[in-house]
């Protein structure tokens, strides 16, 4: 359950609470952003889509036990409505890499904060690795070719 006297006046205050938690690994602080009264999901980054409060809870559990992660979020995009909120941005993530010096990982991600009876509250974070230069030309260089002969996809909305 959350702690009801934690109130997040606006989106961008519970998005630097979230990155916050997640660099002291601070689990109970994490989950006290999430909505527990209505639907959520996460998707981690190369994971599966988790749905509901304890299953969310459990993933980051297993994330943090890892220890501490350094983020830094850059916003992109947002839209912000009367009671709900979209953010797009890049996480900048450091890890150790494989001779242990750091290494930046980049990461696209989508926030969505909802406000209810308790303030903003998160419902969906989706998180998934950006291509590199590299990746996106190799993906030029081999992708227009073979989808040429393709016709074009239809709309879906």
């Amino acid at each position: 359950m959350q702690n009801p006297t934690v109130l997040h006046s606006s989106p961008e205050d519970i998005e630097q609470a979230f990155y916050e938690a997640l660099e002291a690994a601070d689990l109970e602080a994490l989950m006290d952003l999430w909505a527990d009264d209505e639907p959520v999901v996460c998707i981690h980054p190369g994971g599966p889509r988790v749905e509901g409060y304890h299953d969310i809870r459990e993933s980051w559990r297993e994330i943090l036990s890892s220890g501490v992660l350094q983020i830094r979020a850059v916003p992109v995009h947002k839209i912000v409505g009367g009671m709900v909120a979209v953010h797009n941005l890049v996480e900048q993530v450091v890890i150790s890499g494989t001779r242990g010096e750091p290494q930046v990982l980049q990461v696209n991600a989508t926030n969505v904060y909802h406000k209810g009876p308790l303030g903003w509250k998160l419902v969906i974070h989706h998180a998934s690795p950006a291509m590199d230069i590299e990746d996106m030309e190799e993906l030029d260089e081999f992708g227009e070719e073979e989808l040429g002969d393709f016709d074009s996809p239809p709309t879906l909305h």
